[in-house]
């Protein structure tokens, strides 16, 4: 019996160890799986390759976290939805559930939604959150005029 709880407690050990390696490694990284989260996007939906250069070329992203564009790189040909704190990416099918109004320019235009997400990591310096999700859930459309109409 003191052999099966030696292996039990060694396995143990071995888990907590790598994933205490994993997060030492991926400071950016907050681990959400599964957490069900509302958001509020005023633009999108864009691909996600244009927001991976306007972060790596635009003066309001300087100091960006590099591991966290690595990560961006790594999910490939998705779409992204911004808010005035976050950056939300998600799959071409997911991006359909939100209505889009392309060439609207004399409102501006709030998106509400709920999704699951998958990974979130920090962009730092106070830029906005990245966030990865799924199963997105249309909920409400605001759209407020600019005072330029």
């Amino acid at each position: 019996m003191d052999k099966k709880w030696t292996v039990i407690i060694v396995m143990l050990l071995v888990a907590f160890v790598l994933i205490v390696a994993y997060i030492d490694d991926n400071p950016n990284a907050i681990n959400n799986t599964g957490e069900t989260m509302s958001f509020n996007v005023s633009s999108g939906p864009s691909e996600l390759s244009e927001s991976i250069k306007n972060i790596k070329t635009l003066n309001y992203y300087k100091g960006y976290d590099a591991e966290t564009v690595k990560w961006m790189e790594s999910l490939g040909n998705k779409k992204v939805f911004r808010g005035e704190d976050s950056i939300v990416i998600m799959s071409s099918f997911d991006a359909g559930k939100i209505p889009s109004e392309p060439g609207i320019t004399d409102v501006y235009i709030y998106d509400y939604f709920t999704a699951e997400v998958i990974e979130n990591h920090d962009l730092g310096n106070g830029l906005p959150s990245v966030y990865h999700v799924k199963n997105v859930k249309f909920t409400n459309r605001e759209i407020v005029g600019n005072g330029l109409a």
